[in-house]
C-alpha cells in the first residue's frame, strides 16, 4: 500500500527535479520505462553510518514517484539519483529519531496494519497483494509501518501551533494569497527538452539576461525580440500570478523568490527555458489560522529537509557507484554502473 506520506514524500522528491529530468512523454506509460530499467535487488546503492542500502529501496521511490507520470528514459539516470538521496534522507532523519529515542510498540504497529487491512477490505482488494506489488516483504512492511509511526509522533510533538505560525510568517508570501505581476522570456527547445538543448538554452538565456542588467535592452523589447510564449506581445507580461495557480511549480518557485523588478536566473520547466521579472505585488490577507490545513504538509517537509540535512553533516554515507548518484562535492550526476564494487559483494562471490 502506497501511503499518503509515501506519495507526499516521493512527490516531493520527483517535483524538484530538473524539467530535463521529468523529460517529455517518450512512451504511453511512464511505468513500462522505469520497471524495464530497475536495477535487480541484491545491489547495494549506498551506506548510511555503515549500513547498507539495497537498490529495491531506491526502485520503490522512483516507481511511485513516477506513478502515472511520463518519463524519458534519459531522465531515469536523474530520478535514480533523487530516489537514493531521499531513501538516504528517510535514513537519516531514522538515525535522528533513534537519537531521540522516538518508538512505537508492535501493538501500535499491529493495530495500524489491521485498520488498513479493513480499509481494503472496503475497496475489495487484499493488503497482502498490494504490498507485494510495491515489493514489499511482511518485515520491510512492517518497517515501513514502523517509521510512519514513529515520525507521526515526533511530528505531533515538534509541530504545534507556535511552530506553525513561525513558519507561516518565515514563509509568508507562499501561503497569504500574496499575487505577483510577472513578465518572462520564454525559450522553447527546437525538439525534445534532453539535457543538451537545456544547456543550450540555458546558455542563450544567460546572454538574454546579461544584454538586459547590461542595459542594452529592456526586458519588454527582449521578450517581443526572443520569446517563444505568446505573451511576447505584450512584452512578456502574463499577469498576476498566485503561489500555487495554474503555472509550473517550477515557474512559481523562482518567481516568488524574486524581489520587485529583479529578473531570475535561466528556470527550467516541461515547456523549455524562462527568465522571469516581478513586476508587482498583491500583498495576501490570510493569516496562519486560515492556510494551516494546507500549509501543514509543506512545514512537514520543511523539517524533513533540516532533519536529513543536520545528519548528512555528521553522518558517514559512502556511494558504491553502483547506482546513479549526485557528487556530494561537486553536485554532478555520476551515473551508475549497475554493478557492485568488489567490496560490496558477498564473500562466495568475490
Amino acid at each position: 500500500m502506497i501511503t499518503r506520506l509515501q506519495r507526499t514524500l516521493a512527490l516531493t522528491m520527483l517535483l524538484t527535479l530538473p524539467a530535463a529530468a521529468r523529460g517529455q512523454a517518450e512512451t504511453a506509460r511512464a511505468e513500462l520505462i522505469v520497471v524495464a530499467a530497475l536495477r535487480p535487488p541484491g545491489i547495494v546503492a549506498a551506506t548510511v553510518a555503515g549500513k547498507p542500502v539495497d537498490v529495491s529501496e531506491v526502485n520503490r521511490v522512483v516507481k511511485i514517484a513516477v506513478r502515472g507520470r511520463p518519463v524519458s528514459k534519459a531522465a531515469l539516470p536523474g530520478l535514480e539519483a533523487q530516489a537514493l538521496e531521499q531513501v538516504i534522507n528517510r535514513k537519516l532523519v531514522q538515525l535522528f529519531l533513534d537519537a531521540k529515542k522516538v518508538s512505537v510498540t508492535e501493538a501500535e504497529i499491529d493495530k495500524t496494519i489491521a485498520e488498513r487491512e479493513k480499509e481494503q477490505r472496503t475497496v475489495d482488494a487484499d493488503l497482502a497483494d498490494v504490498r507485494g506489488q510495491n515489493g514489499l516483504t511482511v518485515a520491510a512492511y512492517r518497517d515501513e509501518v514502523d517509521w510512519e509511526l514513529r515520525w507521526a509522533k515526533y511530528l505531533a510533538s515538534l509541530l504545534n501551533d507556535k511552530q506553525l505560525e513561525a513558519y507561516f510568517n518565515a514563509n509568508r508570501q507562499e501561503f497569504d494569497g500574496t499575487e505577483l505581476r510577472i513578465s518572462h522570456i520564454l525559450l522553447r527547445p527546437d525538439g525534445a527538452l534532453d539535457p543538451e538543448e537545456v544547456d543550450t538554452l540555458k546558455a542563450r538565456a544567460e546572454t538574454i539576461r546579461d544584454e538586459i542588467l547590461g542595459e542594452l535592452t529592456s526586458f519588454e523589447d527582449a521578450a517581443k525580440r526572443y520569446s517563444g510564449g505568446p505573451s511576447r506581445q505584450k512584452g512578456g507580461d502574463i499577469g498576476f500570478i498566485s503561489r500555487h495557480g495554474v503555472m509550473p511549480e517550477e515557474f512559481s518557485r523562482a518567481a516568488f523568490a524574486l524581489e520587485k523588478e529583479q529578473i531570475s536566473i535561466p528556470v527550467v520547466t516541461h515547456l523549455g527555458v524562462h527568465l522571469i521579472q516581478c513586476t508587482d505585488v498583491r500583498v495576501g490577507t490570510k493569516t496562519w489560522r486560515d492556510v494551516r490545513k494546507e500549509m501543514r504538509p509543506s512545514a512537514v517537509q520543511n523539517v524533513f529537509a533540516q532533519l536529513a540535512q543536520k545528519m548528512r553533516e555528521a553522518t558517514p554515507i559512502e556511494y558504491t557507484g553502483a547506482v546513479s548518484h549526485i557528487d556530494p562535492e561537486t553536485g554532478i550526476l555520476i551515473e551508475g554502473t549497475g554493478k557492485a564494487k568488489a567490496a560490496d559483494k558477498p564473500d562466495e562471490e568475490k
